[in-house]
C-alpha cells in the first residue's frame, strides 16, 4: 500500500452549546477520506464541558487529535491549521473546515490534480478548492444523498445548480476557499498563516497571497490590493479575482467543496473581528511586497531534529533568504553571535539546550565567528555552514567544515566508478549549465575568436588568470603559500618575466565586484565586464589562488592551476602549487583534468553535495567595492540538512494568457490591457489609430481609462491619439476621441480641453457630412439600421451619433447607441450612455433591465444573454 500522501487537517473549537451536529461532520469527514488522506483533528481550545466529545471520536475513529490550550483566546483558524501542518507527517496537506464535505470521488479527483502538478516534488505549486455555500435545505438533500451512497450525483446537482445559479440550492460560489492544498515543507517555510488575525475571515487571503507571490499564474490584476467583497470573476479586478485562478480550473471540472449550511456562531471572539480582518488585509499585503513584513518560518514538530541559527543580527538579508532552509532545521532557535563571549560559552549553551547542532553563515566571515566555529569543531559537536557554491545557482550546507578546511571534498566521498547512466546525466548537465549566468556580473559572450582578435592574441599561448577579491574569505584564509592577494600579483609578475611574451601572453580579469584593476607587470588586464567563460574558452592555462572561476574551468575541460588551498585541487583535477617556481614549471607542463575524475567530482557536487536555488541580490557600494547581497533563494533542491535530499522543484511559469481559463475575464487582450505598462498601452493606442482600428483603439482607450481615469498620462494618450488621427484625416474618430475624454471627466482642465478640441474636430466633421445634417431622420435611421445588421458598428455609431446631434432630446437614439458600444465591446461606454438615458428618463425599464444584463460575469451570459435593444426599430 502506498504511503499517504495528505494530511487533512481538521481545526475545531466546539461551541459551549451544541450549535448543529459538529462531531457527526467530523466523523463523517473521517469516514469518507480515501486511504492515500491522512485525518488530524486540532482542538483549539474547546471547552472543558465538551472537549471528551472530540476525545471520544478520536478513539473511536483511531484519528490522530492535537489539543491545544488556549485559555481566554479568541479561537484563530490560522494557528490551529498550522499546529497542525507541523505535526503532520505527509508531503501535502490540505486545510479542511468541519463543514466542509467532498465526495469520495471528488477526494480522488483532488489527488489527479496533485499528480497533474507533480506535487510534492514542485513544492511552489498549489491549489485552493473552490466552494459551494449550500442551503439549509438542499443540505439536508445533500447529506441524504451522501449517506444513501449516491454523493457523486450530489455533486452533479450541486455543480449545475451553481451553472444555473438556483439560489434553492446554493447562497453563493466562490472559486478558491480556504481549503488550500499545498506542500507541508513549503507552509513551514513562508511562516503559514499570519497569526494577527483572530475570529472569522481573511485569514486565507493573505496565505494565499504570500503562496501565490511563489508560484504566479498570471500579471496580477488591476488594482490588485484592492478588496472588492465580490467573488465573481467579471472583471480581472482585485485580488479576490486574481486568486480565484487558482481554483476556477478545478470548477470548469467539475470539482468543488460543499459548504454545507449551519447556524452562525455568535461569539462575540469569532464575529467582531470579521470587518477588521476584511480591511487590513489588504495593507499586509502591500507591506509583505514591499518588504517591510515578514513571518518567522514555523518550527517542524516532528524532524527529531534541533538546530541552533548563529547570525550576525536576526534581521540580517540572509535570514529571510534561507527561510527555505528552516523547516530541515526542526526545532531552532535563533541567536546572535555576539550573545556569546567565547566559543566555550556557546558550547555549552547548545549542549544545556539539547541542539543537535549549530548552524553558521560563513564561519570565516568575521574574527569573532571563525573563533566559535573552531571551538564548537573542536568539541566534536555537529554543525553546519552556509555558503554560496562554485557552480551557477549553488549553494551548500556543509557539514564537513568550510571550502579547502571541508573534509566534504575528501576523495573518498567522490572517486568512486560511475555508472554509464551517471556518466550520461554529469555530462548533459555541465553542457546545459556551460552558458549558465555566471557567479558575478558579466558582459555579453562575443566568443572566444572574436575576443582573441579585440586583445591582439595572435597565435600565442594565452594564460588567463582569474582576479579574486583581496578580501574574499578564501583570500585571505587560503592562501598562505603565496601570502594573500599582493603575493599573488608577486607570483603573476615572476611568471610573466620567466615566459616569453612572444609565445604566451597572461590575461588577467578585473573582478566583476571591484571598481578598480591592480597593476601587474607584464600581464594584460581585462575589463571586469569581460565574459568569464570566452576568456576561458579562449584559455590554455588558467591561473588562480583558489576562486570559483577555476572551478568552471575544470568543467570546461581546461588545465587549472592553484596558488592557494582550494576544495577542488586534486590529483588528476587541478594542480595546486607552493613556490614561484613550481608555478612557472606548472604552466609550461600544464595538462587537461583527468576526464573520469572530473565526471566524477561534479557528478558528486551536482547530484550528492550541492543545493541548488535561484537568487535573488541587493547591491550596494562601499568603500570603492561592490557589495552583493542575497535577499531571496529559490530552493529547487536543498542538501546537507536532512538524510534525503529535500526536492522542491522549480516556480511555476505563468500561464498563457490565450487560455479558455481567462475567458471570464475578457480574455488575452482584455487582461493584457488591465496589466500591461500604461506606456506600452499608449503605444498600442497610437498603432491602432494610425491603422484606422477604431473599435481597439476604443479598446485600449477605455482600458486606460480605467487604470489612470484622473491621471495625466491618460490625458495626454486622449489628446495625442486625437492629434494623430486628425492629420490622418480622420476628423469624425478624432472628434469621437475627444468626446469619450470629455466624456470620461479625467479633471476639470482636461475636460474643458477635450471639448474645445471635440468641437474644433467636429466642425470639420459637420462639413464633411452636411448631406447627413440635411437628410431626415427617418433616412439616417435606416442608414444605421443597416450598418448594424452588416456589422459594421463604427459606422452605425457615427450615424447615431450624428442622430443624436441633431435631436439631443430623443433618448432612443442613445439607447440604440448604447447596443453599438456593447458590439464593440466598449462596455464602459455603453453603460455610461445607457446611465445617460436613465438621467433623462428615470426608471425606464428597459434600459435598467438591459443594465443589469450587461453587467452580468462573462461566464454566465451565454446562459442569459438578455434582449438587446431592437436597433432595426431605432
Amino acid at each position: 500500500m502506498p504511503l499517504p500522501l495528505i494530511t487533512a487537517v481538521i481545526p475545531v473549537r466546539l461551541s459551549n452549546e451544541q450549535l448543529y451536529d459538529e462531531v457527526e461532520r467530523i466523523e463523517r469527514i473521517i469516514e469518507t477520506l480515501p486511504d492515500a488522506y491522512v485525518p488530524l483533528v486540532v482542538d483549539y481550545g474547546t471547552g472543558p464541558g465538551r472537549a471528551d466529545e472530540l476525545k471520544a471520536l478520536a478513539e473511536k475513529t483511531k484519528t490522530a487529535l492535537l489539543c491545544v490550550e488556549t485559555e481566554d483566546q479568541p479561537f484563530s483558524i490560522g494557528h490551529a491549521r498550522d499546529l497542525g501542518t507541523q505535526h503532520a507527517q505527509t508531503p501535502l496537506v490540505m486545510f479542511h473546515d468541519i463543514d466542509f464535505l467532498i465526495s469520495p470521488g471528488n477526494y480522488n479527483r483532488i489527488l489527479d490534480e496533485v499528480r497533474l502538478r507533480s506535487m510534492p516534488e514542485n513544492a511552489y505549486s498549489f491549489f485552493a478548492l473552490p466552494g459551494t455555500y449550500l442551503t439549509k435545505e438542499f443540505t439536508e438533500k445533500y447529506l441524504t444523498l451522501f449517506s444513501a451512497g449516491d454523493a457523486e450525483f450530489a455533486d452533479v446537482l450541486l455543480h449545475d445548480g451553481v451553472m444555473r445559479a438556483d439560489n434553492s440550492i446554493c447562497d453563493n460560489h466562490t472559486y478558491a476557499i480556504s481549503a488550500i492544498v499545498a506542500s507541508r515543507y513549503h507552509l513551514l517555510a513562508i511562516g503559514g498563516h499570519d497569526r494577527s488575525f483572530a475570529g472569522h475571515g481573511a485569514e486565507d487571503f493573505e496565505l494565499m497571497h504570500r503562496l501565490s507571490s511563489y508560484a504566479l499564474k498570471a500579471p496580477r490584476t488591476h488594482q490588485y490590493y484592492t478588496n472588492t467583497r465580490k467573488n465573481s470573476i467579471q472583471r480581472y479586478e482585485g485580488f479576490r479575482a486574481y486568486f480565484a485562478l487558482y481554483g476556477i480550473d478545478l470548477f470548469q471540472r467539475g470539482l468543488q467543496v460543499a459548504h454545507l449550511w449551519h447556524p452562525r456562531r455568535r461569539e462575540a471572539s469569532y464575529v467582531a473581528p470579521m470587518a477588521e480582518n476584511q480591511q487590513r488585509v489588504s495593507q499586509l499585503m502591500e507591506d509583505y511586497d514591499a518588504g517591510k513584513s515578514s513571518l518567522p518560518s514555523l518550527e517542524d514538530s516532528v524532524s527529531g531534529i534541533s538546530t541552533l541559527v548563529l547570525v550576525k543580527d536576526e534581521k540580517a538579508p540572509p535570514i529571510r533568504a534561507l527561510r527555505h532552509a528552516f523547516p530541515a532545521f526542526g526545532r531552532y532557535e535563533i541567536k546572535r553571535e555576539g550573545d556569546f563571549e567565547d566559543g566555550l560559552e556557546l558550547v555549552k549553551f547548545a549542549q544545556e539546550k539539547n541542539f543537535s547542532r549549530v548552524f553558521f553563515l560563513n564561519p570565516y566571515g568575521n574574527e569573532h565567528r571563525l573563533a566559535l566555529y573552531r571551538a564548537v569543531r573542536h568539541s566534536g559537536m555537529k554543525f553546519v555552514v552556509w555558503d554560496r557554491g562554485g557552480l551557477s545557482d549553488s549553494w551548500f550546507f556543509d557539514t564537513g567544515g568550510f571550502l579547502a578546511d571541508s573534509t566534504s571534498y575528501s576523495p573518498e566521498k567522490w572517486d568512486q566508478p560511475l555508472a554509464e547512466k551517471e556518466i550520461e546525466r554529469t555530462k548533459q548537465w555541465l553542457q546545459t549549465h556551460r552558458d549558465s549566468p555566471p557567479l558575478e556580473k558579466n558582459g555579453e559572450r562575443i566568443g572566444a575568436e572574436a575576443l582573441s582578435r579585440q586583445l591582439k592574441i595572435g597565435d600565442r599561448k594565452v594564460i588567463f588568470v582569474a582576479l579574486q577579491r583581496p578580501n574574499d574569505t578564501a583570500t585571505r584564509y587560503f592562501s598562505d603559500s603565496c601570502g594573500g592577494f599582493d603575493g599573488f600579483r608577486l607570483w603573476m609578475e615572476h611568471l610573466a618575466r620567466n615566459l616569453d611574451p612572444q609565445t604566451c601572453v597572461i590575461v588577467a580579469k578585473q573582478h566583476p565586484l571591484e571598481q578598480t584593476s591592480p597593476e601587474i607587470a607584464g600581464v594584460q588586464i581585462v575589463d571586469g565586464k569581460t565574459n568569464f567563460i570566452d576568456l576561458i574558452d579562449l584559455a590554455d592555462v588558467v591561473v588562480t589562488i583558489n576562486s570559483g572561476a577555476g572551478l568552471v574551468a575544470l568543467s570546461c575541460g581546461k588545465p587549472v592551476i592553484c596558488c592557494g588551498d582550494s576544495y577542488y585541487s586534486h590529483p588528476g583535477l587541478a594542480v595546486s602549487v607552493r613556490t614561484e617556481a613550481e608555478l612557472v614549471d606548472a604552466v609550461r607542463n600544464a595538462t587537461p583534468p583527468d576526464e573520469e575524475k572530473k565526471l566524477r567530482f561534479f557528478r558528486y557536487l551536482i547530484e550528492d553535495f550541492y543545493s541548488f536555488g535561484k537568487s535573488i541580490y541587493k547591491t550596494s557600494v562601499k568603500e570603492g567595492s561592490e557589495i552583493r547581497r542575497v535577499t531571496a533563494i529559490l530552493f529547487s533542491s536543498i542538501r546537507g540538512l536532512r538524510e534525503k535530499t529535500i526536492i522542491l522543484g522549480e516556480v511555476p511559469d505563468q500561464l498563457n494568457l490565450k487560455a479558455p481559463l481567462f475567458y471570464s475575464y475578457g480574455g488575452e487582450k482584455h487582461v493584457q490591457s488591465l496589466t500591461s505598462p500604461i506606456d506600452l498601452l499608449v503605444k498600442q493606442t497610437e498603432k491602432a489609430v494610425r491603422k484606422t482600428e477604431i473599435v481597439e483603439a476604443t479598446r485600449l482607450l477605455e482600458a486606460l481609462h480605467l487604470r489612470q481615469n484622473r491621471k495625466e498620462e491618460f490625458s495626454s494618450a486622449v489628446l495625442k491619439t486625437a492629434q494623430i488621427a486628425r492629420r490622418n484625416g480622420n476628423n469624425f474618430f478624432a472628434a469621437m476621441i475627444l468626446g469619450l475624454g470629455a466624456f470620461w471627466k479625467t479633471g476639470d482642465n482636461d475636460s474643458a480641453s477635450h471639448e474645445g478640441r471635440r468641437d474644433d474636430c467636429a466642425e470639420k466633421l459637420m462639413q464633411s457630412v452636411a448631406q447627413l445634417a440635411l437628410s431626415p431622420i427617418s433616412e439616417l435611421r435606416a442608414l444605421a439600421v443597416e450598418a448594424f445588421v452588416q456589422e459594421n458598428y463604427v459606422e452605425a455609431i457615427r450615424l447615431f451619433e450624428a442622430m443624436y446631434l441633431r435631436e439631443p432630446d430623443k433618448i432612443k437614439h442613445l439607447r440604440c447607441l448604447a447596443e453599438c458600444y456593447v458590439k464593440i465591446g466598449a462596455e464602459t461606454s455603453a453603460l455610461k450612455t445607457l446611465r445617460l438615458v436613465l438621467n433623462a428618463a428615470p426608471g425606464h425599464k428597459m434600459v435598467e433591465r438591459r443594465l443589469k444584463n450587461i453587467q452580468r460575469p462573462r461566464i454566465l451570459r451565454p446562459l442569459y444573454p438578455g434582449k438587446p435593444f431592437p436597433v432595426e426599430l431605432g
